[in-house]
């Protein structure tokens, strides 16, 4: 199962469990159910959910979580949050987080799983390799404006994807 992790029914790192690894007890106190789930599929079913136009970049997402060590749910939250899920975003650009948005500058990307791999190890870099390393640490860096709001919705979005990994069978 290379696409898949072992997940707590409420996960609130960033850090993700690698595919080989697995558990046989909660690691946290609210873990109410494991199961091993296909990132690749939750998050098929998440943006098709959202009608996302990056439905066709999950393995991208589940590339870069393991590349760079985090949560595989938190750069989709992220565009979710920033775009809609890449829905509405600066047309032309394939960039759904918002990154290097501000007044009239942007910053466009090629291709979505462009923007996926540059924006992941930016998030690495930049702010997990810093120890801003949940929604709650990065959002008054990554949106000082409401950092408030972006984690609630963030976790939000991560939410909906836990919903969807436990209802798996």
């Amino acid at each position: 199962m290379l696409n898949s992790v072992v997940l707590p029914f409420a996960v609130f790192s960033l850090m993700g469990t690698s595919a080989s690894e697995t558990a046989t007890e909660p690691t946290t106190e609210n873990a109410i159910e494991y199961k091993a789930v296909d990132r690749a599929e939750v998050l098929e079913k998440f943006l098709e959910k959202y009608n996302s136009p990056m439905v066709e970049n999950v393995d991208t997402f589940v590339e870069v979580a393991d590349t760079y060590g985090m949560d595989y749910r938190l750069l989709p939250a992220i565009s979710c949050m920033e775009s809609t899920c890449g829905r509405h975003l600066i047309e032309g650009t394939y960039n759904p987080f918002g990154w290097g948005i501000y007044g009239s500058n942007y910053i466009a990307f090629n291709s979505y799983d462009e923007a996926i791999r540059t924006v992941g190890k930016g998030i690495s870099e930049g702010y997990i390799q810093k120890g801003l390393d949940t929604p709650e640490r990065i959002a008054p860096v990554y949106t000082p404006p409401n950092p408030v709001g972006w984690n609630r919705g963030v976790r939000f979005f991560m939410g909906q994807m836990d919903e969807i990994a436990f209802s798996m069978k």
